[in-house]
C-alpha cells in the first residue's frame, strides 16, 4: 500500500507554490488501468495544496471507467494499455461502468438472492418489453422507492432541461461491492451485522476497493442532432413512463418503458481505498450544462440554462429550495410538459492552488485543461471535473461523525466523519440542483449512520422483512 504522507515541506495555503514542484508526477495518461489508491501527498499540507493529488486520482479513474469494454464482458477493459482504442465505442464496445450491476440487479423482489455477476438480468423492470431485450434500462426503482424516485434527485425534485424533458438517473457498482454484498447476504437487512456493514477497501495496489457510480442522463430527443456528438450517448435506452409505474408497499416498481436517446450530463464516482475509509469522492459534468464553457457552440442552447428564463426567475436557487419552481414536483400523467428549470452554479470549479509564475497550473481548472487537451478527438474532451472531496483525518473511525459544529452557507450542519475537504459545496448541478451547498461526504454520512458504510445504495434498497400487516 502506498504511504499516505510524504515528508515534503510545502505551503499550507492556496497561494502560489514557490517550492520544488511537488506535482511533477501527476502527469495525465490515457490508460484503462484504474488507480486503487491516491498518490502519496506532502506531509502536513493544507487541503488546497493536496487537491491536485485527488483530482489526478479521480481524472485517471474517470478515464478507466469510460474505457471501452466488450458488452458481454461485464466491465473488463478492452486493451487497457492501448490508448488508441479509448473513446471508440461500437455496438459491441461500451464504457466499463455500463457493464457493472445496478441496484435493480442487486435487490430482487422479496429479498431473493441476486443473480451472479456474469449473468444478465434483462429488462424485467419494464413490463412491456420482451425478455432478452439487450437495450440499456435507465431505471433505479427498487423496493421502498416510489414512482417519483424514477425522476427525482436525492432529497429534491425532478430536473427538466431547457427542452422540458426530465433528466434520468442510474446507480451502478463494481464487482467488488456486488460480490461482497451477494456472498454475505447483505441484500437482506436481516443479515447485516449489529454494528453495520464494512465494505472492502482493497489493498491500494492490484486489488480494488468498492466503487459506486451515479449517472445523470439528458433526454436528447428534442436536441438538434448536430450537437449529439458533444455528449456520450446511448441510443434506444429504455426509460420509464412514470404514470404507468406500480407503487405498491413492499414490492418492486415495474413500469412501462419507452426508448429514447440520452446523453451523459453528470457523473459521480465514490471509491473506498485503504488510506481513505470514508471514501474519495468526485463529480464530473458535461461542459454544455450551463453555457459557461468557451467551447459551447454559440448556436447551442445550454442544457439547463437560459438567460431569458433567468430574467423571469432571478432567484431560481437559494437556501430554501421550496421556492424553486418545480423543486417539489412529483411527475404524473398531467406533468409531461414541465416548465424548464433554470439552473445556476453556486460554487465555482476550484482554481487553486495557484501556480508560481511560469509553472504548470495544477488547480482543478488547470487539471481540466490538461486532460481535455489530451482527450481531444474523443467525446470526453467535452467533460470536466467539478470537484473532489476526501477526509483530511481518515484515521478517525468512519463511524465517528463530527458533532455538527461546522455549517454550510445554507445552514446545513457538517456531520461527515474524517474532517472532509472541502467541508461544503461539492455538488453536481444535474444531481444536486437544489442542494448545492451540501457535499458528497456530508450527504453519505447519513448512510453511514444507517450502518451501510456511506452507501445509500445499501441503506435505501436492502430488503427488510415485512412484519404485521405487511406480511398479509
Amino acid at each position: 500500500m502506498k504511504k499516505l504522507l510524504l515528508a515534503v515541506s510545502v505551503l499550507a495555503s492556496g497561494s502560489a507554490i514557490a517550492q520544488e514542484n511537488i506535482y511533477k508526477d501527476l502527469q495525465p495518461t490515457i490508460s484503462g488501468t484504474p488507480l486503487n489508491e491516491v498518490p502519496a501527498q506532502p506531509f502536513a499540507a493544507s487541503g488546497v495544496v493536496k487537491r491536485p493529488f485527488f483530482d489526478y486520482f479521480n481524472w485517471q479513474n474517470f478515464i478507466a471507467l469510460m474505457w471501452p469494454s466488450k458488452v458481454q464482458s461485464h466491465g473488463i477493459p478492452y486493451k487497457p494499455q492501448d490508448a488508441k482504442v479509448f473513446g471508440k465505442y461500437t455496438k459491441d464496445l461500451q464504457p466499463v461502468w455500463l457493464g457493472w450491476k445496478s441496484a435493480f440487479d442487486l435487490f430482487p423482489q422479496n429479498g431473493d438472492k441476486p443473480i451472479a455477476w456474469e449473468q444478465n438480468n434483462g429488462t424485467a423492470v419494464c413490463r412491456n418489453i420482451k425478455a432478452g431485450d439487450t437495450r440499456p434500462v435507465l431505471i433505479t426503482g427498487s423496493k421502498f422507492t416510489s414512482v417519483a424516485d424514477e425522476l427525482d434527485q436525492a432529497f429534491g425534485g425532478p430536473l427538466p432541461d431547457q427542452t422540458g424533458l426530465f433528466t434520468r438517473y442510474e446507480v451502478r457498482m463494481n464487482k467488488v461491492e456486488y460480490d461482497f454484498v451477494r456472498s454475505n447476504g447483505y441484500y437482506n437487512k436481516s443479515n447485516w451485522p449489529a454494528d453495520g456493514i464494512t465494505l472492502p477497501a482493497g489493498n491500494g495496489e492490484e486489488v480494488a476497493g468498492v466503487i459506486e457510480v451515479k449517472a445523470a442522463w439528458r433526454d436528447l430527443r428534442k436536441v438538434d442532432k448536430k450537437f449529439h456528438s458533444r455528449f456520450f450517448t446511448l441510443e434506444n435506452a429504455l426509460v420509464s413512463i412514470p404514470n404507468t409505474c406500480t407503487d405498491k408497499p413492499n414490492s418492486m416498481i415495474v413500469c412501462d418503458c419507452e426508448p429514447t436517446t440520452v446523453g451523459l450530463v453528470g457523473f459521480h464516482i465514490a471509491q473506498k481505498t485503504p488510506d481513505f475509509p470514508q471514501w474519495v469522492w468526485a463529480t464530473f459534468e458535461q461542459v454544455d450544462n450551463l453555457g459557461e464553457d468557451a467551447s459551447t457552440p454559440k448556436d447551442m442552447q445550454p442544457s439547463y440554462y437560459d438567460p431569458e428564463l433567468y430574467k423571469k426567475y432571478p432567484h431560481v436557487l437559494r437556501a430554501n429550495p421550496a421556492a424553486h419552481p418545480g423543486s417539489n414536483r412529483v411527475p404524473d400523467a398531467t406533468d409531461f410538459n414541465p416548465e424548464p428549470i433554470n439552473v445556476v452554479r453556486l460554487s465555482q470549479i476550484p482554481d487553486t492552488p495557484k501556480p508560481a509564475a511560469g509553472e504548470q497550473d495544477y488547480s482543478t481548472t488547470g487539471m481540466n485543461n490538461m486532460y481535455r487537451e489530451m482527450l481531444k478527438g474523443t467525446v470526453w474532451e467535452h467533460y470536466q471535473l467539478i470537484g473532489s472531496q476526501w477526509p483530511q483525518l481518515p484515521s478517525i473511525s468512519p463511524k465517528t461523525p463530527t458533532d455538527g459544529d461546522f455549517g454550510c452557507e445554507d445552514g446545513t450542519e457538517v456531520q461527515a466523519g474524517g474532517m472532509p475537504f472541502p467541508q461544503c459545496q461539492v455538488a453536481n448541478v444535474t444531481m444536486e440542483t437544489y442542494h448545492q451547498y451540501d457535499s458528497c461526504m456530508n450527504c453519505h454520512q447519513g448512510a453511514q449512520r444507517a450502518g451501510a458504510d456511506f452507501s445509500w445504495l445499501l441503506a435505501t434498497r436492502a430488503y427488510i422483512e415485512p412484519t404485521g400487516e405487511l406480511k398479509k
